[in-house]
């Protein structure tokens, strides 16, 4: 929960007016984090083994990915977060969800058309469940080295953008959300506010 909590501190660094109580999610290599603030403070948090290197080894999405692969990896994602996301979070009815690190910050800069990745621009970007799907499709009829190219997808992302992708979107639906906000901060910048906090 530190991890949650570091987070949290970090998105709200960079979102100042976030209207509380918001569910911060967090798409990382290896797991998948969802955290509920309210208050002004960590009130549930839930990190599931559920990362995009995993599924990208397993599924491998290094070419254009056929609609009959791409429905079995968003029907597991699917089944994994109706069972793992607590209802304490899923039913929290909280007004905003807030999407962090490199997943939904590279959905973001695609779907701005940035041609380098731009924090600026991306720091409190809405993206919509309907944008996030046309992404999705999109990238699916990519071959791996078309998606290489893309502007502003950083190296070594090109293989894990898709079961990125298929989370966020699995995600949202688990929770209840149409639309995120993006968060260009996150545990980082949570870790440097602690820091910088604690030796004033």
């Amino acid at each position: 929960e530190d991890e949650a909590r570091l987070t949290l501190l970090g998105v709200r660094s960079g979102l100042p007016g976030l209207a509380e109580p918001f569910v911060v999610l967090d798409i990382g290599g290896g797991s998948t984090e969802l955290a509920l603030a309210r208050a002004g403070r960590l009130e549930r948090a839930v990190s599931l083994r559920l990362g995009v290197v995993a599924f990208a080894d397993r599924h491998r999405p290094d070419g254009r990915l056929d609609p009959a692969a791409l429905g079995a990896l968003r029907e597991e994602v699917t089944a994994r977060l109706q069972e793992q996301v607590p209802e304490a979070i899923a039913a929290a009815g909280a007004p905003c969800l807030v999407g962090t690190a490199g997943t939904v910050t590279t959905l973001a800069a695609l779907h701005l058309g940035l041609a380098a990745y731009d924090a600026d621009r991306v720091q409190g970007h809405m993206l919509t469940r309907a944008a996030i799907e046309d992404l999705l499709a999109r990238l699916a009829r990519l071959t791996h080295s078309e998606r290489a190219v893309l502007p502003a997808l950083e190296p070594g992302r090109a293989d894990l953008i898709l079961p990125g992708t298929v989370i966020c979107l699995a995600a949202m639906a688990r929770v209840g959300f149409d639309a995120l906000t993006v968060s260009d901060r996150g545990l980082r910048e949570g870790i440097l506010c602690e820091i910088l906090g604690a030796v004033r």
